[in-house]
């Protein structure tokens, strides 16, 4: 009975040790690089590339202008609802046509939010007629996938 009694307390403390977390970095470590999202230059570019395909090469900020907004982003941030928003200009020339980028990011769709609002001068009307569309697009192995052309106004 008395090894019956010592059986059943090692086994109850073996199984409660084993369902405990571990504190060991690099069992932490594995989930966390996998699933670690940087909007770097790389990433950045080939975001590029799938948005001109999407919008059939119809987007008027430059790559560049993507860069340097995305890279103020954190993805981790974006995820847990807070949203990045920038005014910038997309023309080359001097105006007061003021463009915005956004991120954010849909939880139920699981992607990113890339919306657009842009003014775009019209130098023989002294006008900026405003348009508005939006990207979503998802991150797998720090690639952009399922990028698509979500809205369009203006």
């Amino acid at each position: 009975m008395i090894k019956f009694k010592y059986i059943s307390l090692a086994l109850t403390f073996s199984i409660l040790f084993s369902s405990c977390e571990t504190n060991d970095a690099s069992a932490n470590s594995k989930n966390t690089a996998s699933s670690e999202i940087d909007f770097d230059a790389d990433f950045t570019q080939d975001l590029y590339e799938k948005i001109m395909k999407a919008s059939e090469d119809s987007v008027t900020f430059s790559q560049q202008q993507l860069i340097d907004f995305l890279k103020t982003a954190n993805p981790e941030e974006v995820k847990n609802g807070n949203s990045y928003e920038s005014e910038l200009l997309f023309e080359s020339i001097e105006c007061d046509c003021l463009d915005q980028m956004s991120l954010s990011y849909d939880e139920n769709q699981d992607a990113f939010i890339l919306g657009i609002y842009e003014e775009t001068y019209v130098e023989d009307m002294d006008w900026c007629p405003e348009s508005a569309y939006q990207f979503s697009f998802g991150v797998k192995n720090q690639k952009a996938i399922n990028v698509s052309f979500e809205f369009l106004a203006g």
